[in-house]
C-alpha cells in the first residue's frame, strides 16, 4: 500500500489523491469546448496555423501566463469571486499589456482557458479541504508547488491544534521539494486568520484557532 505524508509523518494511504497536470495540458478540454477551431489539429495549413499560434504563445510566454493565473487566484481567493465574467475580464486585461494583435488574441485565449481549468481543478481540491476559507488559497499554493514532483498527489488539508495539517503523497525523489512547500504553507497559515485570510495569531483558551482580532473577539462562533 502506498504511503502518504500527514503533518510530516508517513502513514498508510487509503485515499485516492488528487493530481494536477501542467496548466497547458489541464486547459486542453476547455480549449476544445470554447475554441474548437484552435483546438483541432489538422494537416490543412490554414487550420494548423491557429493551433501553432496558440502553442507559440504558451511556448514564448508560459511563465507570464502562469503568473497571471496565479495573480488572479491571489486577488480572488474566495471561490465565489472566481466567476466566468471575472475570469474573462482578467484575461482581456492581461492580454492588453502585450504588443501585437495576434499575440494579444492568443495570449488572452491562453489565460482564459488556463484560468477556467485552474479554477475548476481547485474546486475539486477544495472538496478535500476541511479548514476554513482563510487558508484555502495557502493550500492551493502548496498543491501547485508540488504538482510536478514525481508521484505527488493531494489527499486533504485541515486544522489541527490551530495549525494547518496537510496530507499528501510523493515519491522519495520529490519529498524534499514537497516538504519544503509544506513548511512554507504551515508557516504562512500560522500567521493567517483561518476564517478570513487576514493576519492572525494562534488563540488558546479551551480551543485553538489562528484568528484575526475580529474573529477572535467573536470566539469563532458566528
Amino acid at each position: 500500500m502506498p504511503d502518504r505524508i500527514v503533518g510530516g509523518r508517513v502513514v498508510p494511504d487509503r485515499r485516492k489523491p488528487i493530481k494536477m497536470e501542467p496548466l497547458q495540458a489541464l486547459a486542453e478540454p476547455v480549449l476544445e469546448e470554447l475554441y474548437p477551431g484552435i483546438w483541432k489539429r489538422s494537416e490543412a495549413d490554414i487550420d494548423q496555423m491557429l493551433r501553432l499560434m496558440y502553442a507559440g504563445v504558451w511556448r514564448d510566454h508560459r511563465d507570464e501566463i502562469v503568473a497571471d493565473i496565479q495573480a488572479f487566484a491571489d486577488f480572488h481567493p474566495v471561490d465565489e469571486q472566481r466567476s466566468e465574467p471575472a475570469i474573462k475580464a482578467w484575461s482581456q486585461q492581461c492580454a492588453a499589456e502585450l504588443e501585437g494583435e495576434y499575440s494579444q488574441s492568443y495570449y488572452r485565449i491562453a489565460v482564459h482557458v488556463g484560468l477556467l481549468a485552474y479554477v475548476g481543478h481547485m474546486r475539486v481540491l477544495r472538496a478535500k479541504i476541511t479548514c476554513d476559507p482563510g487558508w484555502h488559497r495557502i493550500v492551493e499554493r502548496f498543491h501547485y508547488a508540488c504538482s510536478e514532483q514525481p508521484g505527488y498527489g493531494f489527499s486533504g488539508a485541515g486544522e489541527k491544534w490551530g495549525g494547518l495539517s496537510l496530507s499528501y503523497r510523493c515519491d522519495p525523489s520529490g519529498e524534499e521539494t514537497c516538504r519544503a512547500a509544506e513548511a512554507v504553507a504551515v508557516e504562512v497559515a500560522a500567521r493567517t486568520c483561518e476564517r478570513c485570510g487576514r493576519p492572525g495569531v494562534l488563540r488558546t483558551g479551551g480551543w485553538h484557532k489562528t484568528l484575526c482580532d475580529e474573529h477572535a473577539g467573536s470566539r469563532y462562533d458566528d
